[in-house]
């Protein structure tokens, strides 16, 4: 009985059952993908308005509080470069310890404020106080305003004011104030906020910069404009906002990577893909089970089908038990199966019968066969045994040029034998001879007996001088043999006369040739070999 289990287990990719199963599966699977789909768009499109809504309010928001820190310093340079000491400072009698110790201490009184310089019209330091070291270079470049102002130096902030004598006071913003003006406008789930320069490199960060430049095409967005997606020239890609800081050319950037700004994102793709794969595997083992016990029975019938087609008659599948299609199916089948199986035993019964009349019949064909060529008292082969084989020999000599030879041998005074001690002594004489001759011809030679006292030698592959020679040996074998008389213990001398011919082409002149021989030998007293001369041939 076929292992329906077995059989499910081994879905052909054509079956119902896997048609099935991979129909749920692709069902579920591009329902899950759509949902998938669906949940990510929205979770995405929610992310990103949200962005594009925070983003500009934390770059307004930013920009204004540096704005207020960069309008203190221009208000703190105005002051200063208009305070006596400054104006004195451009003058011959000026105190440069004095104005020294005045810049220090107006520098300590700030904390935006990393030093001041003092320059004439020709950019020439006067006098400074900074705890950072500003190129002399910077300074030379500097433009000397006609009123406040901010400028870039050398990756600095510097807030310029013009003072008496065409010169100018530069105070230095200090990159820490900066850095924590930014710590301070960035909540701790905002996104970093950055001052780059107008080159796009990061100058201050609120946070540890996952950039280190950014791109021009980011730099010029406007505060209010939405969140853009952007590559860096390595290769980085992220998403931020900017904002021009003033006149200056600087600016802020609120930029996260794109890992980082939609990890919700990448969150949901993967609940929902474990989701997914869950509801996928379950439909699917689902289908599976459902599948199995709907087509257990198909599997059955169809394993047990091919098994029928295969000759496997003795195969039976499990009942269903039920009245429905599927029972009524599985029972016609067994009952089909066991009709096959009754009606291959009749057939192979009658088989079995046809086989021994056969042979019967074989082997009595082959007795009439035998019966046919072979002479019913002596059990040599007969005349017409003989004639087959001589235009066989005939033919096979005709096409190879092989000798072959006939020799005819009668009984010497036979009539007269079997007139004197009656036919059943002579039958039994015929007997002894036959197997006289037997005994004395070649297993190659053919030995028949032609009539009445009559036998034929047809000797193959033999010249006539060997024919000869085997006439000789045959005459000589019965000569020597003892033949008792009927009733008597006395011996009765019985003799053979022989004629031989050789075949030269013709077949009637072949034998006619051999008996006019044979008469010879007769007419030359009998118990003598006569072999056929050129003229009996001709």
């Amino acid at each position: 009985m076929p292992d329906s289990t077995l059989a499910l287990r081994r879905q052909p990719r054509d079956s119902i059952a896997t048609k099935i199963i991979f129909f749920v599966f692709v069902s579920t699977f591009v329902t899950a993908l759509v949902v998938s789909w669906i949940s990510v768009q929205s979770t995405y499109s929610f992310l990103r308005s949200h962005l594009d809504a925070a983003y500009p309010m934390l770059l307004d928001r930013t920009v204004a509080r540096l704005g207020d820190t960069l309008a203190g310093a221009r208000n703190d340079a105005a002051a200063l470069a208009q305070h006596g000491l400054t104006t004195a400072a451009f003058g011959a009698d000026r105190d440069d310890g004095v104005l020294r110790s005045a810049l220090d201490a107006f520098v300590a009184e700030r904390a935006s404020l990393a030093g001041v310089f003092v320059v004439d019209a020709g950019g020439a330091v006067i006098a400074s106080a900074s705890s950072l070291a500003l190129p002399a270079r910077a300074l030379r470049g500097a433009r000397i305003p006609t009123e406040p102002a901010v400028q870039a130096l050398d990756g600095y902030l510097v807030v310029s004011a013009p003072a008496a004598g065409g010169g100018a006071v530069h105070a230095l913003l200090h990159p820490d104030a900066l850095r924590a003006q930014l710590v301070r406008e960035r909540s701790q789930d905002e996104a970093p906020l950055h001052l780059v320069d107008a080159a796009g490199r990061v100058v201050a960060s609120s946070a540890a910069p996952d950039f280190q430049t950014f791109p021009r095409e980011l730099l010029g967005r406007a505060a209010h404009d939405a969140a853009l997606d952007f590559r860096t020239a390595q290769g980085r890609r992220g998403i931020g906002g900017h904002a021009p800081l003033g006149a200056t050319g600087w600016g802020v950037v609120v930029a996260q990577p794109l890992e980082i700004a939609f990890a919700p994102v990448f969150s949901v793709v993967t609940r929902v893909f474990v989701i997914d794969l869950a509801i996928i595997l379950v439909f699917s083992f689902l289908a599976y089970e459902i599948t199995a016990k709907i087509v257990r029975p198909l599997e059955s019938l169809s394993h047990g089908s091919r098994l029928i087609s295969q000759g496997e008659l003795e195969v039976e599948v499990p009942d269903t038990g039920t009245n429905d299609e599927l029972g009524l199916l599985t029972r016609t089948f067994n009952d089909m199966a066991r009709r096959l199986r009754l009606n291959r035993d009749e057939i192979e019964q009658q088989h079995r019968q046809l086989r021994e009349q056969n042979d019967e019949l074989q082997r009595a064909n082959e007795v009439l066969e035998q019966l046919s060529i072979t002479d019913g008292l002596t059990k040599l082969h007969n005349h017409r045994y003989f004639q087959e084989a001589l235009t066989r020999e005939i033919k096979r000599v005709s096409r190879t040029g092989d000798p072959l030879a006939i020799l005819l041998v009668d009984i010497d005074d036979f009539k007269s034998l079997n007139d004197r001690h009656g036919h059943a002594h002579g039958d039994a004489l015929l007997t002894r001879i036959a197997r006289v001759l037997n005994e004395s011809v070649r297993e190659s030679d053919i030995l028949a007996r032609y009539g009445g006292e009559e036998f034929v030698v047809l000797a193959t592959g033999t010249d006539l001088d060997g024919a000869v020679f085997v006439a000789e040996k045959v005459r000589t074998a019965v000569a020597e043999s003892r033949f008792a008389a009927p009733g008597t213990l006395e011996p009765m001398r019985v003799t053979v006369s022989i004629g031989v011919a050789e075949f030269a082409g013709d077949r009637k002149r072949f034998f006619d040739a051999a008996d006019r021989a044979l008469y010879r030998a007769k007419g030359a007293g009998k118990n003598c070999v006569m072999a056929a001369e050129p003229g009996d041939l001709a």
